[in-house]
């Protein structure tokens, strides 16, 4: 599922420099809390923004989250994000890891019940 909301998101994170990030997204995160809170956004439109949002929140503080569906497309965009924090020094190298036990489970799960066809090995 594609959100106008989700493609700015998506637009802003990747025209700013990686050292400018975690504070948007700390804003980000924030913004939607409140939305959230008085009812001026869905929670279907802003869920996984938000998830992801929570999540860079507990990985700077040191902490884990439990696994969350997100919608393929958006997984691959925010593992983008991460490796670029990762790569720039502003995410510890295990976020990496982190990213992939939180959202990418699900997203690996349904690539294994894909013909293998699906995943260019030959039959």
């Amino acid at each position: 599922m594609k959100t106008r909301l989700f493609e700015v998101f998506a637009e802003m994170i990747n025209g700013i420099p990686a050292e400018g990030i975690l504070k948007v997204i700390e804003l980000e995160r924030q913004m939607l809390k409140n939305d959230l809170l008085y009812k001026r956004v869905s929670d279907e439109e802003v869920a996984s923004i938000f998830s992801f949002c929570e999540f860079i929140k507990t990985i700077t503080e040191g902490d884990n989250m439990n696994p969350i569906e997100l919608p393929e497309n958006q997984i691959v965009c925010f593992r983008k994000i991460v490796m670029r924090l990762v790569e720039a020094g502003e995410l510890p190298v295990r976020a990496k890891e982190q990213f992939d036990l939180t959202f990418s489970s699900v997203f690996l799960k349904a690539l294994t019940n894909k013909p293998l066809t699906r995943l260019n090995i030959p039959p």
